[in-house]
């Protein structure tokens, strides 16, 4: 007998703030773990899209050379599994806006309900935070 298909077809998005640089790459450091809006997955669910932004009240936001760090926590231990290159969005200018970065992920991103999204980034922004949304989908 076949095995069924799975469909996921709830969408799910969580949110979460950096606000200090995470140098260290093996999970050891403090991350920043995602909230859930509305509820968590109750579920196997995949990541489709995440989007960063570099914010603050004024608009702009230096981030100076950094890395965008995404983990999964099995509860125990925080696990790298993607690092974007940022770059220094301010080179050659005195002033900079706020920057954004949409990172998409494939459908090989798979993980049960147990496994949570973290996030980190390895400089900490000379202005403002640097905030996430995690777009995904559920079963």
């Amino acid at each position: 007998m076949a095995a069924s298909i799975k469909y996921f077809d709830t969408a799910k998005i969580a949110y979460a703030r950096a606000t200090t640089g995470v140098t260290a790459t093996d999970g050891s450091a403090a991350t920043s773990t995602f909230t859930w809006y509305n509820t968590a997955p109750s579920s196997d669910y995949m990541w489709v899209k995440a989007i960063i932004s570099a914010t603050n009240n004024a608009g702009t936001a230096d981030l100076a050379d950094c890395l965008f760090h995404f983990f999964v926590d099995d509860g125990t231990t925080a696990r790298l599994i993607r690092t974007i290159d940022a770059g220094n969005q301010a080179i050659g200018s005195a002033t900079t806006s706020a920057g954004q970065w949409e990172v998409s992920f494939g459908p090989e991103w798979i993980f049960p309900s147990t496994v949570l999204p973290e996030f980190a980034v390895s400089a900490t922004p000379t202005a403002g935070n640097v905030d996430v949304i995690l777009i995904c989908q559920a079963a």
